[in-house]
């Protein structure tokens, strides 16, 4: 009985002891302590920088207009693949090709509709021709019917003369007076004719002609259009970082068919700089023109001095980052554009950096 009655006892104490640990632990000024000393270092001399007045954020190496995503305008199936990634090529280099053959056979109808639209242009011309031919003859025909008019009207007043004189018979006269009425009307009805033709506009017929072949030749200039893109180009000098597609694929507008990746990452030839975000607390301490040292985010090894280029005139949420857990926060930041001095060592594209701007120390020997 007494046994059992000091272990409840101590077991009790054990209990007690561990609680009061776990409710220290959290509160104990050790526990947020970085594991690597070198850390630690850098991050009291980024704190000190901060309340000193210099600003330390982080970013990452871009280009100023961001990474070119190429794809081909119209859906296909690759063909071939005529780079390389990584291989740099000139303005213009093709890239890689799609199947052209119903490309071509649109491009072969247009050109066959361009020949008939100017055929009939052609005869639209020729008709105008034979419209000024018609209008002609038939002013003629007038013409020659009022002539045989008035000679017909004569020679019924010679003969009612002679039939006063009883020269003819009044049978002669009213034959006399049936051909005139005859020419008469066949005047009027050449009249009528010319009339007709007169509203006949042949510029009607050639201008709808030119804006058929107009119609044909925009049709035939979409249609090379389409084949030329089939071939996607480089649009400036650069470098291919990745193609993510091979011959057989199926791509359709921005992407392949099933995938979310572009066709081509293109990096044209532009200088580099540091895309920054500055949290909104230290956005009045920067400004243009402000030198900034430059460090790989992962390591204190090789430093960059730069400036500062741009600083954005808005606020937005931290950039997410499926890494950094703190960027799901409401934090507001300013995009700050860091443009690097020239000479100093490489970098590359994506590359993880920290910036300090304002209050920056010699390099000295880091390099």
């Amino acid at each position: 009985m007494n046994t059992t009655k000091w272990v409840l006892i101590w077991g009790g104490i054990l209990l007690f002891v561990g609680v009061g640990a776990a409710i220290r632990y959290p509160l104990s000024p050790f526990r947020n302590a970085p594991e690597n000393p070198a850390d630690s270092g850098q991050q009291a001399a980024d704190s000190e920088r901060q309340t000193s007045g210099g600003v330390v954020c982080s970013g990452y190496v871009d280009l100023e207009h961001g990474i070119r995503l190429l794809a081909p305008l119209r859906p296909g199936r690759v063909a071939a693949v005529l780079a390389k990634e990584d291989q740099h090529v000139e303005a213009g280099t093709p890239l890689l090709r799609l199947e052209d053959h119903e490309a071509k056979l649109q491009l072969q109808a247009a050109e066959s509709a361009v020949t008939t639209a100017e055929a009939q242009l052609e005869e639209a011309l020729r008709l105008a021709e034979q419209q000024r031919a018609r209008l002609a003859q038939q002013q003629a025909a007038l013409r020659a019917a009022g002539f045989r008019l008035d000679a017909a009207r004569q020679v019924l007043q010679r003969k009612e003369n002679q039939l006063k004189n009883n020269v003819v018979t009044t049978e002669e006269v009213i034959a006399a007076r049936a051909e005139v009425k005859a020419l008469e009307q066949q005047e009027c009805a050449e009249r009528e004719k010319l009339a007709e033709l007169k509203t006949i506009d042949p510029t009607l017929a050639v201008r709808k002609a030119k804006a058929q072949l107009r119609l044909a030749q925009s049709q035939r200039d979409q249609a090379r259009y389409q084949l030329e893109e089939c071939i996607l180009k480089a649009p400036t000098a650069g470098t291919v970082q990745h193609i993510s597609v091979g011959v057989g694929d199926i791509v359709t507008g921005f992407s392949p068919i099933g995938g979310e990746r572009p066709v081509v990452r293109f990096a044209p030839d532009e200088p580099l700089l540091i895309r920054a975000e500055v949290d909104q607390e230290f956005v009045d301490r920067i400004r243009v023109g402000q030198t900034a040292l430059i460090r790989d985010d992962t390591h204190s090894g090789a430093s960059w001095r730069g400036k500062v280029q741009h600083i954005a005139g808005w606020y937005e949420q931290r950039r997410a980052t499926a890494l950094d857990p703190s960027a799901f926060t409401d934090v507001r930041t300013v995009e700050c554009l860091i443009s690097v001095d020239p000479g100093q060592p490489p970098l590359r594209l994506g590359q993880r950096m920290r910036v300090m701007i304002g209050h920056v120390p010699s390099l000295g020997g880091e390099r």
